[in-house]
């Protein structure tokens, strides 16, 4: 029988718990905010204190009694087509961990895109697993990474047959989405499971004018920050099963294992109203929200040395569907970073971005914005551009660009054992032939260029020194410089 979604039964047990007034002799040691020092108190409020709890003893009873919680995820794998739902208060990151956890051990196989999130390349070390990496093209104007394509997936099953779950990222950071009910065909068809991570997409479900969910896709299970996009408070996240090609009491138990034996009370209630406020109003919420963002992208279009990322993305290569919630902009022609863009928007108007790299800013438009506030935004990128006199920004940028990623060389050791194994630090001029210990991923795009186990190439040493003289940002290795590179003694 269908719950009735307008109902939050996490949430009303947290507000009744603040009602009832409870003398507390459980966590945290603040006792609901009496103990609380005074600046902790102006920061976040009596009212919040008091039911910063932990779900134990406080409220529900100390008896190993879930019922309230596991009621929520019932509603909450309702709304977003799922068997089972499990809230996370580690974000996304712990349910990935979980999946993968889940579905390979030492040794096997699992297909994985280049472009995904760090959390799965750290599954891979807890799990011992091996990747087989599908690499999405690059686009030549944004530097960003496309997505895999049904045509990818298809090859490296046949090729890896023994393979035993297909991952994929969708939607992208910067809003492109997977032909995922193509993938989804796909991997079934080869009797293995399908998993998206769908971080970036929370709100997918719940309007039919945004790209669709994962689950609709035919998706075996995906994680789902409702922190990012929805109402979630920071760090919630869901994960979604279902039960035909998956374990569901293994996944409990992974789930388990990689997240907090304390969860927030108020994470936990968050995302019980999250649910209730996008199944009851996400369709005309999102609505609105979608009306705002590409009022703004037409406006930005108009300004002479800006560009916003917008649906002609479709043509490029696996990009089935686009958010167009997300706006990618570039200020290049205009002689401005990425960075330089956001600190002008930041100190002069008071307006904050998502995140900027060399090459462009990305802003998320949600329910919570008002077309006055991308009004501000509008007029402050006028004024930005009217009074560029051009600087670095671009020569840097073609530099950065014609910077094309060298293609993944091979996995010689799994990323657990070259994690783990005895390594040195040698010069990078020294290290073709040699056995990452450790991840490189320059920005842009964000595709790692090594991981642990992989074998460097005199490719990946050319391309990294090329990075280094450009000052490309990167993430993950000990020496941020790229003079060196940790290898596997």
């Amino acid at each position: 029988m269908p719950h009735d979604q307008e109902t939050t039964p996490y949430l009303d047990a947290v507000l009744s718990y603040r009602r009832r007034g409870f003398t507390p002799f459980h966590t945290p040691g603040h006792k609901l905010g009496r103990g609380a020092p005074e600046k902790l108190r102006e920061l976040v409020g009596e009212a919040c204190l008091q039911v910063d709890l932990a779900m134990a003893g406080a409220v529900e009873d100390t008896r190993e009694s879930t019922g309230l919680i596991h009621l929520a995820e019932e509603y909450a794998a309702e709304a977003w087509g799922a068997d089972r739902c499990h809230f996370l208060v580690n974000g996304s990151t712990s349910g990935v961990h979980a999946l993968a956890l889940t579905l390979a051990g030492p040794g096997e196989t699992v297909i994985v895109p280049r472009n995904a999130h760090k959390s799965l390349l750290a599954a891979l070390i807890y799990s011992g697993a091996m990747p087989c990496y599908v690499e999405p093209e690059v686009d030549a104007d944004w530097g960003i990474p496309l997505n895999v394509t049904v045509a990818q997936v298809a090859a490296t099953l046949r090729e890896h047959p023994e393979a035993t779950a297909v991952f994929v990222t969708s939607p992208t950071y910067n809003g492109l989405a997977a032909d995922l009910p193509g993938i989804a065909a796909t991997a079934h068809a080869a009797g293995i499971p399908f998993i998206v991570d769908q971080a970036w997409g929370p709100h997918l479900r719940f309007c039919p004018e945004l790209p669709v969910d994962a689950m609709t896709a035919g998706a075996d299970a995906c994680v789902v920050s409702t922190h990012k996009l929805i109402s979630g408070l920071t760090q919630s996240a869901v994960l979604l099963a279902r039960s035909e090609r998956l374990n569901l009491r293994r996944l409990e138990g992974m789930v388990k294992m990689t997240q907090s034996t304390s969860p927030q009370a108020l994470i936990y209630a968050s995302i019980d109203a999250a649910r209730q406020q996008m199944t009851l109003h996400g369709a005309e919420l999102w609505r609105g929200a979608i009306a705002c963002a590409e009022w703004a992208r037409g406006e930005i279009a108009g300004i002479a040395g800006l560009r916003c990322l917008g649906h002609e993305v479709l043509d490029a290569e696996g990009v089935a569907e686009f958010d167009p919630t997300r706006l990618t902009i570039s200020a290049l022609d205009l002689g401005l970073s990425g960075f330089e863009l956001e600190m002008a928007l930041r100190d002069r108007h008071a307006v904050a971005v998502e995140a900027a790299d060399p090459l462009a800013i990305i802003l998320n438009v949600t329910f919570g914005d008002s077309m006055d506030d991308l009004r501000v935004l509008v007029e402050a990128l006028r004024a930005i551009a009217a009074r560029a006199e051009g600087g670095g920004g671009r020569e840097a940028a073609a530099q950065w660009l014609r910077l094309r990623p060298p293609s993944f060389t091979r996995q010689i050791l799994s990323p657990r054992d070259a994690f783990f194994a005895p390594s040195v630090a040698l010069p990078l001029a020294e290290c073709a032939g040699r056995v990452s210990a450790e991840i490189v991923t320059p920005y842009p795009p964000g595709i790692p260029v090594l991981g642990p186990g992989e074998e460097i190439t005199v490719e990946t040493v050319g391309y990294l020194e090329h990075a280094a003289a450009v000052h490309l940002k990167v993430h993950g290795p000990e020496d941020l410089s790229l003079r060196t590179l940790r290898v596997v003694a």
